[in-house]
């Protein structure tokens, strides 16, 4: 089946590119074969009003996704999907139809994608060819690249207060700040400066954990704390409601601060990681016996493989999105098989999920078939998850797939030991130092529009319009139009592909402005090109009634009256 493999990017952008730029030939999709979308069942295709199943790839970063969130709205009401495989298809795309929520021919409707914390909307009128389809693409645009950001020993935690980044490593720990950029060193109270956690209290104080102790920042100087603790410290956590401060230990113990210290717990393990989550219960993620979660009577609730934990040995957790996340190290087991990724227990329904290579995260490298470790979690202010692992960072950008960020995008090699979203940008800390990376959208090279042909320019009732263009986009990674849009200064919306005819009956009269706008495959699109239209009024001709005429009655001079239009109420749509 050819129809989709054409339009999901299947032809060779520079193809495309190099055709478009040399012959001028129009960069238009290739009309899709007939298929009843989907699972909605047969339609009447044959109906002229049918207002046919929209179909299209999701792009990020150029590649359609699958797993993408597309919704189909119209009127008030709404359909969704997801991008996906099929058997018939080489690359995942949606299929939807508005048709059972009663969207006819020449309505406007709106597409919808959701894919991670980013959202991209489209506005179109149903306007499919003559085998009942649509193709319709959504590309969302680049959201910054990575770039090196400290140099230094400040690589093995991180933490963020509003807008400032605290980073501390083998060289002790150092406040960044985003707006300006200036950064400070701070010395601790402690003969060896290396930091393993640092942790964020609601008053703005800051908290250090490493090889010297426990010690608290509180805006002016810092504060030694004697903690209870056998090991060294090495995880710390803060309930965000009540400011209690939470430490575990390379020996496998943690303790509480509410204005002093005492024990909390023991696990056997070296505690790696603390999280609280959204009900107020700390988590303690160990290395080799699983997670912990604290119960209400003050005791602790053990998961590990069997109770499908990703991996009893965790490396980094993290609570937010109604769930706690374990970064976990692989091992094969060999009652349960390879072990590994990133574990979500879900608050709710209490049950856990593991992800794997299957969902997108990479693999090790050193262990066939097993997922690389996750090394550090961060939650984005949306809920969704980040994960740093040693080929790049990953985040969860639909229920089953994460997507990820590796050397190609600016990162510098080697395993992310912390990682920390929110205020607009995320950090890595990779073995060479801090990698930032800014979360909002930033434009590439716009694309060029091209109108290759609209005629008649003068439109008369029973005439049909033909729109015909092209686009080229000169940005340096590889070029390729993916979604066209044609538009009227008066109707709005008029057809997604670069060659359409339309017939007058969709036009109100008057003049209009058509105008052309492509997009490329980093999601940004063209300034518009127009043209002027006349659309002239539909007049009809009365003739009288025979009747009449053998009735002797004078007969009434021809009389031209006005179409009024029938303007339909259903929806946007002119008829």
């Amino acid at each position: 089946m050819m129809r989709k493999i054409a339009l999901t990017l299947g032809l060779a952008c520079g193809l495309l590119l190099l055709l478009t730029l040399v012959l001028h030939v129009q960069a238009v999709p290739l009309a899709p074969a007939g298929r009843h979308c989907g699972d909605a069942g047969p339609l009447p295709i044959g109906d002229p009003n049918f207002c046919g199943c929209t179909w299209g790839p999701v792009l990020f970063h150029g590649q359609p996704v699958s797993g993408a969130v597309v919704t189909l709205a119209y009127s008030g009401d709404s359909v969704s999907g997801t991008t996906r495989f099929t058997e018939l298809e080489s690359e995942p795309y949606f299929d939807l139809t508005a048709y059972h929520k009663g969207a006819q021919r020449g309505d406007i409707l709106t597409l919808t994608a959701r894919f991670g914390c980013q959202t991209v909307s489209r506005v179109f009128r149903a306007w499919p060819e003559a085998d009942g389809e649509q193709y319709v693409a959504l590309a969302f645009p680049e959201r910054g690249v990575w770039s090196p950001w400290v140099t230094g020993g400040y690589t093995r935690a991180l933490a963020l207060d509003g807008d400032v980044v605290w980073a501390g490593g083998s060289a002790g720990v150092i406040s960044i700040s985003l707006t300006s950029g200036i950064s400070v060193a701070h010395t601790l109270p402690w003969a060896d400066p290396s930091v393993r956690a640092l942790a964020i209290v609601t008053d703005g104080h800051v908290w250090a954990a490493g090889a010297g102790g426990v010690a608290e920042f509180d805006s002016t100087e810092w504060h030694t704390h004697t903690v209870p603790l056998a090991g060294t410290p090495r995880a710390l956590a803060v309930n965000p409601t009540t400011g209690a401060v939470w430490a575990g230990d390379s020996a496998g113990s943690v303790a509480i601060y509410t204005g002093t210290w005492r024990m909390a717990g023991s696990f056997g393990a070296p505690v790696t990681a603390l999280a609280v989550d959204e009900e107020g219960r700390v988590w303690a993620g160990t290395d080799g016996n699983g997670a912990y979660r604290q119960d209400g009577n003050g005791g602790w609730t053990n998961y590990r493989d069997p109770d499908g934990l990703a991996s009893s040995q965790a490396l980094a957790a993290e609570a937010g999105g109604g769930a706690v996340w374990f970064g976990t190290s692989p091992y094969y087991s060999s009652k349960y098989g390879s072990r590994g990724g990133v574990g979500r227990y879900d608050l709710t329904t209490g049950a856990w999920r593991a992800y794997t290579t299957a969902h997108g995260l990479p693999p090790d490298p050193l262990s066939l078939g097993a997922t690389a470790p996750i090394s550090a979690l961060a939650m984005e202010e949306c809920g969704v998850p980040w994960a740093g692992t040693a080929a790049g960072v990953w985040f969860l950008a639909s229920e089953d797939w994460w997507a990820g960020y590796t050397t190609t995008h600016g990162l510098r090699p080697g395993a992310i030991q912390a990682l920390v979203v929110g205020s607009g940008t995320a950090v890595a800390a990779t073995p060479a130092g801090l990698d930032g990376f800014g979360l909002a959208a930033i434009p590439g090279l716009p694309p060029e529009a091209h109108i290759t042909d609209v005629s008649p320019l003068l439109l008369t009732l029973g005439k049909t319009l033909t729109l015909s263009g092209w686009g080229v986009d000169g940005d340096e990674n590889g070029a390729c139009i993916v979604a066209w849009d044609w538009s009227s200064s008066l109707d709005g919306p008029l057809c997604t592909s670069g060659t359409c005819t339309l017939s007058h009956s969709l036009f109100t009269p008057g003049v209009h402005s058509i105008a052309l706008q492509v997009q490329d495959d980093e999601g940004v699109w063209s300034v518009p090109v127009t043209k002027t239209v006349e659309v002239k009024e539909a007049r009809r001709v009365f003739l009288p009634l025979a009747l009449k005429q053998l009735a002797g009655d004078r007969l009434p001079a021809f009389s031209a009256c006005p179409d009024i239009g029938q303007h339909s109420t259903h929806g946007s749509r002119a008829r």
